[in-house]
């Protein structure tokens, strides 16, 4: 079995950061993981085709171009 997403991310910020983070630090990024790998999937479940555009486009504000 693969590990989760989650433990992933877990273990990556660990590695990256481990050193400079205190466990109690380390246990609210474990926690705030839930909610994102939340919002992942839901996003993840929208089907989308390559022909699929934003639902915004930028278009920079340009001053000569009013």
């Amino acid at each position: 079995m693969t590990d989760s997403e989650k433990d992933h991310m877990y273990r990556r910020v660990k590695e990256l950061y481990g050193g400079r983070l205190t466990e109690d630090q380390l246990a609210a990024i474990e926690t705030s993981l839930d909610p994102m790998i939340k919002v992942l999937e839901q996003l993840r479940s929208i089907p989308l085709l390559n022909s699929d555009e934003p639902y915004s486009v930028f278009k920079p504000y340009r001053k000569d171009r009013q």
